[in-house]
């Protein structure tokens, strides 16, 4: 392997892996559909999309190596998004139609 080639598999090494959980963790999310689980179902693919959500923001976002500050803002986002659905969810179940 040349120095081009090695220098080339660090930088593609972490994205692919990046990608191949996200593959894996979107197949066992389309497999999920198909096994009869009740309302087992919706806690695996919320635990699914939880884990891909977690992928990306460590590595996609770059918050692995980012400061505290960063970090801080980006759970911030987070928290104040769930804030919004909530209020959202509640409007559309206390309407009576």
């Amino acid at each position: 392997m040349t120095d081009g080639q090695r220098q080339i598999w660090q930088v593609c090494k972490g994205p692919a892996a990046v990608w191949l959980a996200l593959l894996v963790l979107f197949s066992a999310n389309v497999a999920s559909a198909y096994l009869p689980l009740g309302s087992g179902n919706v806690a695996v693919n919320l635990c699914v999309a939880a884990a891909m959500v977690v992928i990306l923001a460590t590595f996609l976002m770059g918050l692995r190596n980012s400061t505290i500050l960063l970090r801080i803002i980006a759970l911030s986002g987070l928290f104040w998004t769930a804030v919004m659905f909530t209020l959202t969810f509640n409007d559309y179940l206390s309407r009576h139609y």
